[in-house]
């Protein structure tokens, strides 16, 4: 009911209903991460797996916005492979700054691998001793400390 008047459909009313939960939970994790004193330690990270479902069905109301990229959800197009993510990690990445370099999903494993190492007792860089990653370590991206390491990357493989 909460959302009722903001909202049409009552699919569009769940939804801001869990993105409100979500936001919420959100904030009450990072609260907890502050009074634990961990704050400096920590970095949280949101990231998308696919763009917005695009149907344009007005009678399911289920279609969504990936602007300014065309395609969406199960295409190849940008607006179904390209999506943000967010990186939060005080101290270490400036509040506000965004990069439009091409980060893959498979480089998160190696980008939070490279962090845990820090610690001096991992291996940098490769958890599994026997094979390589497909991703690359995207810290020095994130932090601006590097260029981009990537300038493509294979998006589809037809049988």
């Amino acid at each position: 009911d909460r959302y009722a008047s903001h909202f049409r459909y009552e699919d569009e009313q769940v939804f801001a209903g869990m993105v409100s939960a979500m936001d919420e939970g959100i904030g009450n994790i990072t609260a907890a991460i502050r009074d634990s004193g961990l704050k400096e330690d920590t970095v949280l990270i949101f990231a998308s797996d696919n763009g917005g479902y695009v149907n344009n069905d007005q009678e399911l109301n289920t279609s969504s916005s990936n602007y300014p990229f065309r395609g969406g959800k199960k295409s190849v197009y940008e607006g179904g492979v390209r999506t943000p993510s967010l990186v939060w990690a005080p101290n270490r990445v400036t509040p506000g700054e965004e990069t439009s370099a091409m980060i893959h999903v498979t480089d998160w494993l190696p980008t939070i691998w490279s962090l845990a190492s820090l610690q001096g007792e991992l291996e940098p860089n490769n958890p599994i001793k026997n094979k390589p990653l497909d991703g690359i370590n995207q810290w020095g991206v994130i932090t601006g400390q590097q260029p981009p390491k990537r300038e493509a990357f294979l998006i589809n493989i037809d049988p």
